[in-house]
């Protein structure tokens, strides 16, 4: 299935059907350090992804 990544970027990537937390591992990122949007809405890692979704991967920023 084919999802669109948004922010930085944007980019189509075909994916395995699955949630978001198995799209973070095939990308390598953790997701304590990021915050996902699928559709315009905030989800957690065990969100499943639907063919056409829109995902945004915001980082977080720390510091001081």
């Amino acid at each position: 299935m084919r999802v669109r990544i948004l922010g930085g970027e944007e980019r189509e990537i075909e994916v395995e059907p699955g949630r978001v937390q198995d799209l973070l591992e095939r990308m390598h990122l953790n997701r304590e350090t990021v915050v996902v949007k699928v559709n315009g809405r905030i989800c957690p890692e065990g969100e499943q992804l639907s063919e056409g979704d829109e995902v945004l991967i915001i980082p977080i920023v720390t510091g001081g």
